[in-house]
């Protein structure tokens, strides 16, 4: 599938970024709403994010725009309970399903289902489609990097008790390479959906995410948060979607669909001090040529 038609610019906007193109039926607009989460008492919430934005809504799905330090929905290897964003929405949207899960410390496009009968047939649909994140990583590459490496998973065992490894794949498109420190702005586009992926493929080919207390590297991390304010994962969950599905899953069709995330509130001073004069939004627009179909 073809999304290649410009959306709305990415400094924050005073309306949805909802995306339709022609490869896609349209998705529902609704007007953005917000919600208070800056009383929220957690230690390494975005401090900038004073609200909960809802980027658009769709039949039977809401897309929000996921602050960093917010954990989508409380599970047992997350730590004790807590307040989530799944809490947050529901605050607005009391029947709100979480469609997929982001990291804690990564912002951006996040779904939930709005109708608990169409759950599934919106996972599958959200399944099929490549997300693309934006990242902050060390290094400045200069090629496109066609990443094609299985990851171990933990929570997956083999009949040996050994972890097993699951295909993974992902496309590392280089944005632009900092002129004032070793740094560079890179998109990364998920071909196959597995834990901490970008996070591990961005490792594997010697670019780590700044911000990344697991695959980084600890003193270039407290480094460029002490100069920069860069006190975070540097991923972005830039732009996200559904793939159509007509038929549809328990016979609910799926109208196909691309939304988009505003740059995140936090980064801009680093942007503006790292990337002088780049206009991030024009060389994402130049990317996206660049990207593999959407469908998979």
């Amino acid at each position: 599938m073809d999304h290649t038609n410009p959306p709305p610019s990415l400094p924050r906007p005073p309306s949805p970024a909802t995306l339709p193109d022609t490869a896609v039926d349209s998705a529902v607009k609704g007007a953005v709403s917000t919600v208070d989460v800056s009383a929220v008492d957690v230690s390494d919430v975005d401090a900038s994010a004073a609200t909960l934005e809802i980027l658009a809504t769709g039949p039977g799905w809401a897309a929000v725009n996921k602050p960093s330090g917010w954990l989508v929905h409380n599970s047992a290897w997350a730590g004790p309970p807590e307040r989530t964003l799944t809490d947050l929405v529901r605050e607005q949207l009391p029947d709100a399903v979480p469609l997929h899960r982001l990291d804690r410390g990564t912002s951006g496009v996040c779904f939930f289902a709005t109708d608990r009968r169409q759950v599934a047939p919106l996972q599958a649909a959200h399944g099929r489609f490549h997300p693309s994140y934006l990242a902050i990583v060390r290094g400045r590459p200069t090629a496109t990097i066609d990443i094609d490496h299985a990851i171990t998973d933990d929570d997956a065992r083999n009949v040996d008790g050994t972890p097993k490894s699951r295909p993974a794949r992902s496309l590392f498109v280089p944005i632009a390479a900092s002129t004032v420190a070793r740094l560079s702005l890179v998109l990364v586009t998920l071909e196959t959906g597995r834990r901490h992926q970008a996070r591990r493929h961005c490792k594997h080919v010697s670019h780590p995410i700044i911000g990344d207390a697991s695959y980084g590297k600890g003193p270039l991390n407290r480094e460029y948060a002490a100069a920069y304010g860069l006190r975070r994962l540097c991923l972005h969950a830039w732009r996200s979607g559904f793939v159509a599905d007509p038929a549809g899953g328990e016979g609910v069709a799926v109208a196909g669909a691309v939304v988009e995330a505003p740059l995140p509130g936090d980064w801009r001073h680093a942007l503006t001090a790292l990337w002088p004069g780049l206009d991030v939004e024009d060389r994402l627009r130049s990317c996206l040529r660049d990207l593999p179909p959407t469908a998979s």
